[in-house]
């Protein structure tokens, strides 16, 4: 079994390429790019997905050794998986709503904050 710092590095690479993924696409799409024009757009969705999989991965590692069990997931745990799903989903955003990719752009370290502050302090 792979140790906690291990899986917390895993995590840590996920949320890179997740939210690296999604400020590109989100920057292009408020520069005027749309899916026919950028063309860089497999590239942002493949580290976006790799990403967001990488991320699941090291955050169940994670709960793994903390003890954790899936019938018993505290509140917090509900709260990042509802973040990673709406992550996931903002990035259809920028394409579809041009005129809200740059707060997709701003929101963006405002949720990894957000994720990075129930991890931390574990408040439910």
């Amino acid at each position: 079994m792979m140790s906690y710092q291990a899986y917390k590095v895993i995590h840590l690479v996920g949320i890179f390429l997740t939210l690296g993924a999604l400020a590109g696409l989100a920057l292009a799409a408020a520069n005027g790019a749309t899916k026919q024009t950028n063309p860089a757009r497999r590239l942002i969705a493949v580290f976006h997905g790799v990403g967001l999989f990488v991320l699941l991965l090291g955050g169940f590692g994670l709960l793994a050794r903390l003890g954790i069990t899936h019938g018993s997931f505290p509140g917090w745990v509900w709260a990042k998986l509802g973040l990673w799903v709406l992550i996931g989903a903002l990035v259809a955003v920028p394409y579809r709503r041009p005129d809200l990719a740059r707060a997709v752009f701003v929101s963006i370290p405002l949720l990894g904050g957000l994720a990075a502050w129930l991890a931390i302090f574990k408040p439910f």
